[in-house]
């Protein structure tokens, strides 16, 4: 969904840059293989140098994670990566893989979690979570939707997937901000 990665890079990361800094505090939420934080990286690597970002990736699938903490991907998973950040953030191993450079690899922090059962970080001021509400309970999204409103910092964005629009997000703390974008309003 090229369009919502233009939001996030024209609108989202100058304004959670111009009011936190470095401090930016970002989670990537079942983030599978890790094509979702390693992309945040670098595209926020436009805005601050690599050594100063720092993401959360979790998932509850622990082989998943490995593979992203391995940082090893097909080609076909590289094609909607702009060839800037293929050439400058990867190297081509065999015919058809690339091997995401350490650099990148240093930015995120792979952690399992259970989005059920876990406890979820604090003080997030975007919080990714794309593609993967739809499979839970209409119950279980609003549990998750609530939590992830406390580990937002107020103000804080939660970007969903282009299948995920949130029906009542005013009575789970947020405002619609952008297509795709909730922005906590008050806590719950």
């Amino acid at each position: 969904n090229p369009e919502q990665w233009k939001i996030l890079e024209s609108e989202v990361f100058p304004e959670l840059v111009k009011k936190y800094g470095s401090g930016v505090r970002i989670w990537s939420a079942a983030c599978s293989t890790g094509d979702e934080p390693y992309s945040l990286a670098m595209l926020l690597s436009k805005f601050m140098p690599l050594n100063k970002i720092k993401i959360i990736a979790t998932d509850i699938d622990e082989q998943v994670l490995d593979k992203a903490r391995m940082g090893l991907y097909r080609g076909q998973s590289l094609n909607a990566l702009p060839d800037e950040f293929k050439t400058k953030y990867f190297t081509k191993v065999g015919d058809n893989s690339f091997q995401i450079k350490d650099e990148v690899k240093k930015c995120v922090e792979f952690k399992k979690h259970n989005l059920l059962k876990d406890p979820y970080p604090s003080g997030c001021n975007l919080i990714v979570c794309r593609n993967v509400m739809i499979y839970f309970t209409e119950d279980a999204k609003q549990e998750i939707y609530k939590k992830f409103n406390k580990a937002l910092k107020v103000d804080g964005c939660l970007f969903v997937g282009n299948t995920e629009q949130i029906i009542n997000y005013r009575d789970l703390g947020y405002e619609y901000d952008k297509i795709f974008f909730y922005r906590k309003s008050k806590e719950i």
